[in-house]
C-alpha cells in the first residue's frame, strides 16, 4: 500500500524517537554497571576464622568517618598531607588514664580519639589527637618508624595488590571469592625489605585441603606481594573450652591489702594498670603491654601482635579478679574464642599482675599456644610508668660485674646475664621508699632471656596509643633510648622477656600434649626494699687452708644450672620430630616445603658430593654436631641465614639417636619418580612463579595500579555491551525499514 509522505515522515520521526529512547535506556544501563560497588568482602576479626565487617565494630567505638575527615581537614594535617597517596588506618578512643594525660586539651571532660593515617608516599604513620566534642585536633606528629597494626580500611588495597600478582591467582584464583582467615596482619620478615618496609599479611586455608595455612605477605610501600609460603596445618584435638562470662572485659579498681588499684582496656596495648598505690604510697601509674612480637625462624620473620578491643587479638571472658588469701590477681584474657585451641595461626594470650599484703608485685605474661608454626619466639612489651611516692625517683641502681652501680643515664640490660646474688637485676628509689626487681626463670630448659630498658618519661614516648615498630629492632623502646639523666627523674621501665617455644619432651610453650599443661610464662617480681641488700663479705681463706664459705646476709636464689635435656625417640621420624627439624626442613615426606631450611629430601645425594675429603655419614654427623662448620648457600626463601638451627644436639642426642639420624639421612637420595605419581607442590610452583615475577618488578617497568586496571576492565565491557546494543538497534531498524 502506497503511503502518503507526511505519513511516512511521521513514522520515520516514530522509529527514530523510539530508538533514541533505547539508546538512552542502553547508555543508562551501561552507567550503573559502572557505578556498582565491589563486592565487600568479610574481615577476620582475629585468628581463628570469625569472619564479619569489622568496621562495624570500629564504629561502636568512635565515629570514624567523623574522626577521618575533622583530622585530614585541619590546616596542620592537610599541609603534611599535601600530594601525599596516604590512607585512613582508625580512631580509637583513649583510656581515663590517657585523658588525663591530655586535660589541657578538654579530654576529661570529653572523649578524646587518637586517629592514625598511613603515609604510602615515605612510609610510617601521621598520628593525632582528637577532641570529639570540640573539634580540636593536637599533638600531631609524624612516625617515620611505626609499623601500624591490623586495620580493615587497607583490605581493599592489599587484595588489589595481591589480585595483581600471578602465583596468587595460580594457587588461589580469584581471591575477592575468598574469605581471609584474619584481619591484615602488621607483619615483618628478616630477609626481605618487609623488614623495613610495613607489610601486612593475608591468610587463606590452602587450596589442596591439607588444613595448612597459605601466607600471602603484602608489601604496602611498595605494592609489591613479597612472599607466599604455608605455615602448618594440624588435626583437631579434644579440649573443654571456658566458660564464657557475660562481657569481653570489666574496667575497675579494687582495694585491698592495703593496695589500691585501677585498671580499663585499651584499644591495643592491652589491660592498663594505673594509680597503684601501696598503704597510701604511690607505686607506679601506669602499666601495660604495647605489643607482643613474635617470630617464626621458619619464616624466617613474624607478627607485630596488638592485645585490645580494636587489636589483632581481642580481649574475651571477662576480666577475671581473683584473691588468694594475702593478695589478689587481676587477669586478662586474649584469644580466639570460637574454637581455640582447634585453629591455625591463632594465639591466646594472658596478662596476669598480682598484689600481695606486704607490697610486693608481679607483672605476669602467658602464651598458651598454637601459633603459626612449631618453633617460635613471644615478646611481650611491657611498658611500667614508675613513681614511688611522687613522678620523681631520685635513685636508679643495677647490678654490673658483682656491684651495684647507679644509673646516671638512660641504659638497657639484659634480664638474666648478670643477677645479683640475691637475683635482683634493679633498685629503684624515691622518698626513702624502694623496690627490687628480679626477674625469675621460667624456662625448664634454662634458656631465660630478654631486656629491660631504663628511661627517663618524656611525653609521647609510650605514654598515648603506643604504635609498634620494625620487627626483631625493639623500636619501641629502642628508638628513645639516648643519654638522658636518670637523676631526680620520672623513670619509664620496659620489661620484654623472651619466650621460646619447645617442640618436645619437656613440653614448653607447645598446646601439646594438652594446651592446659604446657603454657609458657615470663614473670617479674618486684618486692619492697627501703636500702639496697647489703653484699655478703669476700670468701677469703688462710693460706694452705681449705677455703670455708663466711654466713651470707642474703640468701641467694637457687638457680638451676643449665644443662640440655635429652631428646626423646627411637626412630629417625620420632628423633626428627622431637628434634624440631620438620619446622625448618621438608626432608622426602616428613616436614614441609618453603621454610627456612633448605630442603634435605636428597641430602644423601649432596653430601657425598659436598665434601671431597668427607663421606656423606661423616658430612651430615658434623653437619648436625656443628651447625655453623657447613651452611649451605641457597634457602626457599633466598640466602640461607646463619645462626638458626640449635648448636646443642651433641648434649641432647644420644650416640645411638645420632646413628640412627645420620644412617636415615644417609639414604635420602635423589631417585627419579615415575611421572603422574606425584602431584606438584603449590609451594614449589609458586616458588618457580616468583623468579620471573620478580624480574619484572626488579626492573624498570612502571607498576600498573591494581584498582586502575579492574576499573578499566569494567569500562571496556560496559563500552562493549553498550555498542553491541546499539548495533542490534540499528540492524533492527534497517530491517523495520525494509519492511516499509
Amino acid at each position: 500500500m502506497n503511503q502518503s509522505p507526511v505519513v511516512l515522515k511521521a513514522m520515520s520521526y516514530l522509529r527514530s524517537k523510539r530508538l533514541f529512547i533505547l539508546f538512552l535506556l542502553s547508555l543508562l544501563f551501561g552507567i550503573f554497571l559502572l557505578q556498582q560497588p565491589e563486592r565487600s568482602v568479610k574481615v577476620a576479626v582475629s585468628k581463628g576464622g570469625r569472619l564479619f565487617d569489622v568496621r562495624d565494630t570500629l564504629e561502636t567505638v568512635a565515629n570514624q568517618s567523623a574522626a577521618r575527615n575533622l583530622t585530614v581537614n585541619h590546616p596542620v594535617v592537610a599541609g603534611m598531607l599535601a600530594g601525599r597517596d596516604y590512607g585512613f588506618l582508625y580512631a580509637v578512643p583513649l583510656t581515663e588514664m590517657q585523658n588525663r594525660i591530655w586535660s589541657r586539651y578538654g579530654c576529661i571532660e570529653a572523649e578524646c580519639t587518637h586517629v592514625t593515617l598511613y603515609d604510602y608516599d615515605r612510609g610510617g604513620t601521621i598520628e593525632a589527637m582528637l577532641n570529639q566534642s570540640t573539634g580540636d585536633v593536637f599533638n600531631i606528629l609524624e612516625n617515620r618508624f611505626a609499623r601500624p597494626g591490623p586495620s580493615p580500611y587497607i583490605l581493599p588495597r592489599a587484595l588489589s595488590i595481591t589480585k595483581e600478582d600471578p602465583r596468587v591467582g595460580e594457587l588461589l584464583g580469584d581471591i575477592r571469592d575468598l574469605e581471609p582467615l584474619m584481619v591484615p596482619m602488621s607483619a615483618w620478615l628478616a630477609d626481605d625489605s618487609c623488614n623495613e618496609d610495613w607489610c601486612v599479611d593475608l591468610t587463606f586455608m590452602a587450596p589442596d585441603n591439607s588444613g595448612r595455612i597459605l601466607h600471602v605477605m603484602v608489601n604496602m610501600h611498595s605494592e609489591q606481594v613479597g612472599r607466599i609460603f604455608y605455615t602448618r596445618g594440624r588435626d583437631d584435638r579434644a579440649f573443654k573450652q571456658p566458660a564464657a562470662q557475660g562481657s569481653r572485659y570489666n574496667d575497675d579498681c579494687h582495694e585491698k591489702y592495703g593496695w589500691v588499684v585501677c585498671w580499663q582496656m585499651t584499644a591495643n596495648d592491652g589491660v592498663e594498670f594505673y594509680d597503684a598505690s601501696f598503704r597510701d604510697n604511690l607505686i607506679f601509674s601506669s602499666a601495660k603491654i604495647g605489643q607482643v612480637e613474635v617470630y617464626y625462624p621458619s619464616w624466617p620473620g613474624g607478627y607485630r601482635d596488638e592485645i585490645g578491643y580494636s587489636a589483632s587479638v581481642h580481649p574475651y571472658y571477662g576480666t577475671n579478679l581473683t584473691d588468694f588469701g594475702n593478695g589478689f590477681q587481676v587477669s586478662q584474657i586474649f584469644t580466639e574464642f570460637l574454637r581455640w585451641p582447634n585453629c591455625i595461626c591463632c594465639y591466646r594470650y594472658e596478662q596476669i599482675m598480682r598484689f600481695y599484703a606486704h607490697g610486693t608485685f608481679e607483672l605476669d605474661f602467658i602464651s598458651h599456644g598454637p601459633g603459626c608454626d612449631d618453633l617460635s619466639n613471644y615478646r611481650p612489651f611491657w611498658r611500667i610508668d614508675l613513681d614511688i611516692g611522687q613522678t620523681v625517683n631520685d635513685e636508679t641502681w643495677y647490678w654490673s660485674d658483682s656491684e651495684w652501680l647507679e644509673a646516671e643515664s638512660e641504659v638497657v640490660l639484659p634480664l638474666f646475664e648478670d643477677l645479683s646474688p640475691g637475683g635482683n637485676l634493679l633498685f629503684t628509689r624515691a622518698s626513702d621508699k624502694g623496690y627490687l626487681w628480679s626477674p625469675q626463670r621460667t624456662d625448664p630448659l634454662d634458656q631465660d632471656d630478654g631486656r629491660l630498658y631504663v628511661l627517663h618519661y618524656k611525653e609521647g614516648e609510650g605514654d598515648g596509643p603506643i604504635a609498634t615498630g620494625p620487627g626483631n629492632t625493639f623500636w619501641p623502646p629502642g628508638k628513645w633510648l639516648d643519654d638522658d639523666s636518670l637523676e631526680r627523674e620520672n623513670i619509664v621501665l620496659w620489661y620484654i622477656p623472651f619466650l621460646d617455644t619447645k617442640k618436645g619432651d619437656p613440653w614448653w610453650c607447645m598446646p601439646d600434649p594438652e594446651p592446659d599443661f604446657s603454657p609458657c610464662n615470663a614473670l617479674l617480681r618486684v618486692e619492697p626494699a627501703d636500702e639496697l641488700p647489703e653484699l655478703p663479705p669476700p670468701q677469703m681463706a688462710p693460706t694452705g687452708e681449705a677455703s670455708v664459705p663466711l654466713p651470707s646476709t642474703t640468701t641467694p636464689t637457687p638457680f638451676k644450672t643449665p644443662t640440655p635435656r635429652p631428646i626423646a625417640g627411637e626412630d629417625a621420624e620420632e628423633i626428627m620430630l622431637n628434634s624440631g627439624c620438620g619446622s625448618c626442613h621438608r626432608i622426602g615426606d616428613f616436614g614441609e616445603a618453603g621454610k627456612v631450611g633448605p630442603d634435605l629430601s636428597d641430602i644423601g645425594t649432596v653430601a657425598a658430593n659436598r665434601d671431597p675429603d668427607l663421606t656423606a655419614a661423616e658430612y651430615i654427623r658434623q653437619s648436625i654436631l656443628d651447625p655453623k662448620a657447613f651452611v649451605a648457600t641457597t634457602c626457599p626463601n633466598g640466602p640461607c641465614p646463619g645462626n638458626v638451627m640449635p648448636d646443642d644436639y651433641a648434649q641432647r642426642l644420644s650416640s645411638e639417636q645420632l646413628e640412627i639420624l645420620v644412617g636415615y639421612l644417609v639414604n635420602q637420595v635423589n631417585i627419579p619418580k615415575l611421572t603422574g605419581t606425584t602431584e606438584p607442590s603449590p609451594v614449589a610452583t609458586a616458588t618457580a612463579a616468583a623468579t620471573t615475577s620478580d624480574e619484572v618488578i626488579d626492573g624498570e617497568q612502571e607498576p600498573i595500579s591494581p584498582a586502575s586496571t579492574e576499573r578499566s576492565t569494567s569500562v571496556v565491557f560496559v563500552l562493549f555491551l553498550t555498542a553491541t546494543i546499539i548495533v542490534l538497534l540499528l540492524l533492527l531498524a534497517g530491517k523495520e525499514e525494509g519492511k516499509s
